[in-house]
């Protein structure tokens, strides 16, 4: 096993620290040199600690917990040595030393040598990567431009694998034969043989085949702007594991990896086998052709486009994504087909000329565009272009929500006083003269250019939408605390404010002074849409009707004056929460407990206070008891006891069908018409997004039946956040561009109902991680619950008598007291009827005796002569005829968990 670490205090600095790190590198790569399997990081470490050993200083603990030796060995490792392409480290396949590894071995003995000349490769590709680059180049009025740094970086990294593809050689090692058809064949074979392969596509034939399969991945994955750099070049290493000294990453094409410009989206981008295997078809229909056409196409966008096209069983998106790097001055950066005949319908115009061809006419279109632009690129997928040729409502007036609670402060009241709405825009000094897309697009590249290429797009969608995505009369939403806040954009452009030491774009809106219903109490269609996805701007079009419904209420809109008379007061507030924000400690659930107990009827606070308490400690509980013992409704009086409003909470019931898909995200339909799956994000995933942008506030995901389910299948990967919030994983489904973890905010109560026997129970890992908290009538609080309902609500206290002789008997008869009937059965109104009680034994209460005395159902009656016990309890009154068993109406067969 790896070294274990020997103190928590490190030692005085060791004067021979340094050159030991530089030995245990080079040790670690010789290591690698002499595998023939790749290895893991910790089986590297053990390897690699028998030749260089620990002593006290590199065992001792950094301040974030890791040991000093293996942190500074990983970070050269993983950082270094692999971005200059002397190994392949992903987290599929391990780590592999690559063919330029063991010629930097047998050039450099000397270790501080081979970590000078690694570094100084380093310091290049961190300088290439983060390189702006111009435009790519084009004459605008015959070319389709793309616009941007990120255009550039990915068209360069694609040019040297067009060029293998073209020649029949190979973009990462010079002199091989990789892009031919018997490699091109041999790889669809192999996946057709395995079509859900693991990422490093294991036992492929050859070498060749590899690296076909990595240089393929640098065309599927690196235009794209949402994929972060880092999950790009695992797609590109994955291949390349498996083989003995595979060729290294080229450096260049490595550093270009880090940016992009199209956006793929989920559903095609976290599905890199199934994209790969569509190419693979594409390249064996392509050899198939005679070498004429194939020629032709290189020089022939639209030859091109028909051959790969005319392909067999691929995925058009990845037809059209080949169709952009290999001729980007005729195609545009929309991959899915449907969308491009969309835009030519809404936005072509007479002087066009159609030729009925989607694609030459959205060049047409484009071109046209760029003139009246005066030569700046087009972009269809961002506002304001995205408005124009996508579905808009009746009447033409669209939907936007916008987010009102930024850095843990409400900005509404100040909107409202004020007639303005604003996003941060905190990096930008100055609004371009002509605010278009072009430049703001530019200036957002500008300014966030230290965020990651998902990020700053996030960005840009947010200030483009929101200076010209919204338009005079759209209608705007907002959540303010629990309710809804309703406006009408006025005829202004966008302004950059400097409100309270804040860059803020504001817009003039005139507000519904007395439009504010409550988030909770709106329809379910709208109520689950006010959840945002890491933007601040939202377009909810499809809902702008049924947005405008709420606001006929009232007809009158408040104005005030012009944005530039902005009270700076409301600024010095805003600074003055930022200050408080600094200092403020971590979100808690409270409550007044002796009320909310009052409320339950229990005996005193003092069991909802060590149920506040466990929460705030651990951010984890699960209620468990009997059925009826009101676990769920005691969850829910909870949540309305500490304030949280709808967007605050959310509610699941676990079931033995339910999935990670369905708890954290997995694929659903799309709605792009084209009938193909996207990743959709589940409850858990949306309320810890929405935690992590208020983390001064409480957010509770509530899971009913908590043991139902398998648990650790449908957490997955994150039954490790369960223990450890602070540390982030990646998604199962995750496309790269996030890591993700749990908010200290967000609180999760399970319910367990210990009476199920079909359900196993669970586990010491999932014990601990959840604090149990007995909801069982032997809790001191609880106990009397249902004679003291009895007293409050005018009831015969009888009721309570009832049950607990129930119960006794039930525990005479030798069941598990975790079977036993919680009060909740007869906390219902109208239960005290003599028919309801009958009824009650009929449905509820016999069935489940005689399952649970299986065997000896026929004694149930005798053992538990009901109908003498409300005699004996005055509960049966005046004798009454039973009801029509098919007429009579059920009494709350909703569940026994809600009083």
């Amino acid at each position: 096993m790896t070294t274990q670490p020997v103190t928590q205090v490190p030692p005085a600095q060791d004067p021979d620290w340094t050159a030991r790190c530089r030995l245990r590198l080079r040790t670690g790569m010789e290591v690698l040199a002499e595998q023939s399997e790749p290895v893991t990081i910790p089986e590297l470490q053990d390897l690699t600690a028998t030749r260089v050993p620990l002593n006290d200083y590199d065992q001792s603990l950094t301040k974030s917990g890791t040991v000093r030796a293996w942190n500074n060995f990983g970070w050269n490792l993983t950082t270094i040595i692999e971005h200059v392409g002397w190994l392949h480290a992903t987290n599929d396949g391990g780590v592999r030393l690559t063919a330029s590894g063991k010629e930097a071995l047998a050039a450099y003995a000397d270790p501080q040598q081979v970590y000078d000349v690694a570094n100084l490769a380093y310091k290049e590709w961190d300088a290439l990567r983060n390189e702006t680059l111009p435009d790519v180049g084009g004459n605008p009025e015959v070319d389709v431009l793309h616009g941007g740094s990120g255009a550039a970086h990915a068209l360069r990294a694609a040019a040297p694998v067009l060029e293998a593809w073209r020649t029949g050689g190979s973009a990462f090692s010079s002199g091989a034969a990789v892009w031919t058809a018997e490699h091109a064949r041999e790889l669809d074979e192999y996946l057709r043989r395995s079509p859900s392969p693991h990422a490093t596509l294991p036992d492929l034939p050859s070498v060749e085949a590899s690296v076909l399969a990595a240089e393929a991945f640098v065309l599927l994955v690196g235009p794209f702007s949402d994929m972060v750099g880092s999950t790009k070049r695992s797609r590109v290493r994955n291949p390349l594991i498996p083989p003995v000294d595979p060729p290294g990453l080229p450096l260049r094409i490595s550093a270009d990896l880090e940016q992009g410009f199209v956006h793929g989206g989920q559903a095609l981008i976290a599905t890199p086998m199934a994209m790969l295997a569509s190419f693979v078809r594409t390249l064996v229909h392509w050899f198939e052709q005679p070498e004429h056409a194939r020629e032709t196409a290189w020089t022939d966008p639209w030859s091109f486009r028909d051959l790969v096209g005319a392909a067999d069983g691929t995925d058009l998106r990845v037809t059209s994504l080949l169709c952009l790097v290999a001729h980007p001055a005729a195609f545009t950066a929309i991959l899915s087909p449907v969308d491009r005949e969309r835009i030519v319908e809404k936005l072509a115009s007479e002087m066009d000329g159609l030729s009925g061809d989607a694609d030459k006419d959205l060049k047409t279109i484009t071109l046209r565009l760029q003139q009246e632009r005066a030569g700046q690129p087009v972009r269809y997928d961002v506002a304001p272009l995205l408005q124009e040729w996508s579905e808009a409502p009746e009447g033409g007036a669209r939907a936007w929500l916008i987010r009102g609670e930024v850095d843990q402060q409400n900005r509404v009241p100040a909107w409202m006083k004020q007639a303005f709405v604003s996003v941060s825009v905190a990096q930008l000094t100055q609004l371009p003269k002509e605010a278009d897309e072009s430049s703001l697009s530019s200036l957002v590249d500008q300014h966030y250019g230290h965020l990651q290429v998902m990020k700053r797009e996030v960005k840009k969608r947010d200030v483009l939408s929101f200076a010209l995505g919204m338009r005079s009369g759209d209608l705007v939403a907002t959540v303010d605390g629990g309710s809804l806040r309703l406006g009408r954009l006025e005829d202004s452009p966008a302004q950059l404010q400097s409100i309270g030491g804040m860059s803020l774009l504001t817009r003039r809106v005139a507000w519904y002074p007395d439009t504010a219903p409550e988030v909770k109490q709106l329809p379910g269609n709208i109520r689950s849409r006010l959840r945002f996805k890491g933007e601040d701007v939202l377009e909810l079009t499809e809902l702008a009707s049924a947005l405008s419904d709420l606001t006929e209420v009232d007809d009158n809109l408040v104005l005030v004056p012009e944005p530039e008379d902005l009270d700076e007061a409301v600024g010095a507030n805003a600074a003055e929460d930022e200050d408080q924000k600094k200092a403020s400690e971590p979100a808690k659930l409270d409550c007044d407990v002796e009320a909310l107990g009052t409320q339950l009827h229990h005996a005193d606070g003092s069991w909802i206070a060590e149920l506040l308490a466990s929460l705030n400690e651990r951010r984890q509980v699960v209620l468990e008891g009997p059925p009826g013992t009101g676990k769920t409704f005691l969850a829910q009086a909870l949540l309305d006891a500490c304030g949280l409003t709808e967007a605050q909470s959310a509610l699941v019931q676990f079931h033995p069908t339910y999935s990670y898909e369905d708890f954290v995200e997995g694929f659903r339909p799309g709605t792009d018409g084209e009938g193909g799956l996207v990743v959709k994000p589940g409850p858990l995933k949306r309320i810890a997004d929405e935690a992590r942008q208020a983390p001064a506030k409480p957010f509770v995901l509530v899971i009913d039946e908590i043991n139902r389910a398998n648990v650790a299948k449908v957490f997955g990967e994150l039954y490790f956040l369960l223990e450890y919030r602070t540390k982030q994983v990646e998604l199962l489904y995750s496309d790269g561009s996030e890591r993700f973890d749990l908010p200290e905010n967000l609180f999760i109560i399970g319910t367990m109902n210990t009476a199920d026997r079909s359900i196993a129970l669970l586990d010491a890992a999932m014990r601990r991680r959840f604090v149990f908290l007995s909801m069982d009538s032997g809790e001191p609080a609880l106990a009397g619950m249902l004679h003291r309902w009895c007293e409050a609500t005018g009831r015969p206290t009888a009721l309570a008598a009832l049950r607990d002789r129930l119960n006794a008997e039930m525990a005479k008869r030798g069941l598990d007291p975790a079977l036993a009937f919680g009060p909740s059965y007869f906390m219902r109104d109208g239960v005290e009827t003599p028919a309801a009680l009958h009824r009650m034994w009929r449905r509820e209460l016999r069935p489940m005796l005689v399952e649970h005395h299986y065997g000896k159902h026929s004694q149930v009656d005798a053992w538990y002569p009901f109908p003498s016990w409300l005699r004996e309890l005055d509960l049966d009154g005046p004798a009454q005829a039973p009801l029509d068993e098919g007429s009579d109406t059920p009494v709350d067969e909703a569940g026994a968990d809600a009083p």
